[in-house]
């Protein structure tokens, strides 16, 4: 019995070879189909790495694109804060005394006549109506802020938007090079 199942393990084991015309013995294979890729599987994963790579180039470009924002915000943020403490350090009204006190109710009269430009503005309300290309007010200080701009209005409502006779609200708005506009406020009571 030991040897029929030897035997037998022998036929299970064994490989069926031919002779080819010079007497080399050929294995022969029951697989007759190759091994390898389509034309129409080829084309389809170029199609489809195709599209993906588009997707991620387009994504990864807006995202290259945008990373200056947050440069131009903190810039615009610096140039607000800027103009808004040289607004703040003038007087409340025209006719308000040096050392501050009450005047009675917030006017907005404007620049005064002879005030043409922020060098001349002496108080709060001359700023009212100003827009343009962001500079310091010395002129002598190179500016890193080409392309910047500044819009100023000067109001006198208060925080709950109803007129008062007192608080002037400063509304400034720094608009960047990429058109990107930031507002800034602040509130200028009569003390």
């Amino acid at each position: 019995m030991k040897e029929v199942a030897h035997s037998s393990a022998l036929h299970l084991n064994s490989k069926m070879y031919r002779s080819d015309n010079n007497g080399l013995n050929i294995q022969r294979s029951s697989m007759h189909r190759a091994k390898g890729f389509s034309l129409i599987e080829l084309v389809i994963t170029i199609v489809v790495l195709g599209i993906a790579l588009s997707a991620l180039s387009t994504s990864l470009f807006t995202g290259v694109g945008r990373s200056a924002d947050p440069m131009w915000q903190s810039k615009a943020t610096q140039l607000s804060q800027a103009y808004l403490d040289e607004m703040l350090s003038m007087r409340y009204q025209e006719n308000s005394p040096l050392g501050g006190g009450a005047v009675g109710n917030c006017s907005i009269a404007g620049a005064e006549t002879g005030e043409s430009s922020r060098s001349l503005f002496d108080d709060v309300d001359d700023y009212n109506g100003l827009t343009e290309t962001a500079t310091f007010l010395d002129g002598t200080t190179t500016s890193s802020y080409s392309g910047y701009s500044i819009s100023i209005v000067v109001s006198c409502d208060d925080h709950l938007g109803a007129s008062s006779t007192n608080p002037k609200l400063i509304t400034l708005t720094v608009t960047t090079p990429t058109n990107q506009s930031l507002v800034f406020a602040a509130m200028r009571a009569d003390l």
